[in-house]
């Protein structure tokens, strides 16, 4: 990891060596800020963490719920 982490230029899966190192660096670093970040719900199913969870009566037309393989895709880290 190193400096490579916040080097925004570097894709996501070239800065961290595996999804879930991923999610736990968003965690760590988002979770106390309401920044976005995914909590494992299930086995290889993870929920999307906001700030607008506070709000859970307001719908939101934004995906909530990811499976591993999605993440994956998403982040890079698919093979």
């Amino acid at each position: 990891m190193g400096n490579n982490v916040s080097d925004t230029n570097t894709p996501i899966n070239k800065r961290f060596r595996t999804l879930d190192e991923y999610l736990a660096y968003l965690e760590q670093t988002q979770g106390p800020v309401d920044g976005p970040w995914y909590k494992e719900v299930s086995p290889g199913v993870f929920q999307l963490q906001t700030a607008g969870n506070l709000h859970l009566d307001v719908p939101s037309k934004e995906k909530r719920t990811f499976t591993r393989q999605e993440l994956e895709k998403k982040f890079g880290f698919s093979k």
